[in-house]
Order: structure tokens, then sequence, then C-alpha cells
């Protein structure tokens, strides 16, 4: 009895400890410019119109229109290309298709801070720097390795009998994907859905190099842009970051179900 009441109270701490940071900048979001800073947490008199200046004054039409076009469109595409080649390192044995998945997986120690400047180069020579498609295909390249070692994991852990038995009933390799594979792969789709949903909303350095253009910035820029060296709207600023993190929000209740059993089904076994 003793052991679950510790355990209980610990869990409840450990909540508090990682609700506080968020409970304050919501506090920071409501509260004055004087009072900014000042202030614990909540004050007296809680400004709910810095939600709306804020939308107003970071131009956040302009920013969410750019952040959900990058984001849905690099997911959707890491999500195919990605789907595809674990498919065929799980269950199409070719020669020297081991040499390649782990050359794949060598992308998750590169850090993007580490190549940003060839990167840069490259967009450069191609003529797709200062154009969100140099950000889709870079957020494409590092997102490919981690979701390519989940869903490879996942399918692997897929009994072999199903698809023997599509391929006796004359099924091709793309219908025996989309049909069996696709359809019991959901959970490992889901999480990998939110890790780069995730990654790709909130990626920062390579949107401020690969973008030069006002009217191009995603949302972690856009917000960045407005705090200064001498003097920051801070509590605008907490008000956009709460107003940018709805969408994170939204996509994992969407997908809440599928993410858990991600999660728990061995989605990275093997």
């Amino acid at each position: 009895m003793a052991k679950k009441i510790i355990k209980s109270i610990l869990i409840y701490l450990l909540g508090i400890i990682f609700l506080t940071p968020i409970i304050w900048v919501f506090s920071l979001s409501l509260r004055s410019k004087k009072e900014a800073l000042s202030a614990m947490f909540f004050t007296r008199e809680l400004h709910f119109e810095n939600y709306a200046i804020a939308w107003k004054t970071f131009n956040f039409n302009s920013l969410f229109l750019n952040s959900i076009f990058v984001t849905f469109a690099s997911v959707l595409l890491t999500l195919i290309i990605a789907s595809l080649a674990a498919y065929s390192f799980a269950r199409l044995q070719y020669k020297g298709s081991n040499i390649v998945f782990y050359a794949v997986l060598l992308g998750i120690m590169i850090p993007p801070a580490a190549v940003i400047i060839p990167l840069f180069i490259i967009m450069k020579t191609l003529g797709l720097y200062n154009s969100h498609f140099s950000l889709i295909i870079s957020y494409i390249a590092f997102g490919l390795p981690i979701a390519v070692l989940i869903l490879r994991g996942f399918f692997m852990s897929i009994p072999k009998e199903l698809i023997e038995a599509a391929r006796i009933d004359g099924s091709s390799e793309l219908g025996t994907f989309f049909r069996i594979m696709i359809p019991l792969s959901k959970p490992a789709i889901a999480t990998v859905t939110i890790f780069l949903f995730m990654q790709n909303w909130n990626e920062f350095i390579l949107a401020l190099v690969l973008l030069k253009d006002k009217p191009l910035y995603t949302l972690p820029v856009g917000l960045a842009n407005f705090v200064g060296q001498w003097d920051s709207p801070w509590q605008l600023v907490a008000a956009g970051v709460i107003i940018a993190s709805i969408p994170v929000f939204i996509v994992y209740l969407a997908i809440q179900d599928q993410f858990v059993k991600g999660l728990t089904a061995g989605a990275v076994k093997g």
C-alpha cells in the first residue's frame, strides 16, 4: 500500500514538473507588457486580447499556410517513400539490401546543422533556394531514416503467411503492399506521422537558412523574427507559441489510438 502511494505521489510530481513550463507560457501569454517578466504565473488582469493581437502582428494567416503546406507535403511524401523502401527491406530480399538499409540509417546520425552549408550550396545551384520546395526536400531527406527504421520493424512483425497467401492468390507486390501491409500498419504509420509532424512543424535552422523572403517564412522563423536584442513583446510571443502548438495537439488527438498501438505493438522490432 505504501509503495502505491509513493508511486502515485511521484507520478503526480512528475506530471506537475512537466506541465509547469506549459502553464508558465500560457500565463505569460495573458499578461500585459509591463508584467510580462515580473510575475511568476497568472496576474489579476488577464489579457486574452493578446491572442488576437499576436495573430495580426505576426501575420499568422501567412505563417500558418506556409507551415501547413511544407509540413503536410513533406510528411506525406516521406511516408510514401519510406513505406515503399521499408517494405522492400523487410520482405523483398535482394543482393545488398542490408547494406543499403544500414546506409539509409546512417542519416539518423547526421544533424541538419552539420550539413547546412553544403545543403545551402546545393539548393542555390539547383535554383531551389528561397522556396518551400527546398524545405520539403530537406525534410524528406532527414525524415526518411527514422521512418524507414520504424516501418521496416513493423513490416517484419507481420506474419509471412499473409503475404505468401496473397501471392498464391495472384496478388502483385504492389497489391500485397496496399491491400495487406498498409492496412495492418496503421499504428506504425501513425507513430511515424506524429514524429515527422512534430519535427517538421517545429523545425527552425533549415527554414532560417533556406528561406530569405518573409512571405515564405514558416511559424518558428516568423515568431523568432519578432524577438529583438533590446526589446521583445514576450507576451505576444508566448501567445504565438500557444497558437502554433495547437495543430500538433490536434494531429495527436486525431491519431492517438493508433499511435499508442504503434508504441506497444513492436513498432521498432527487428
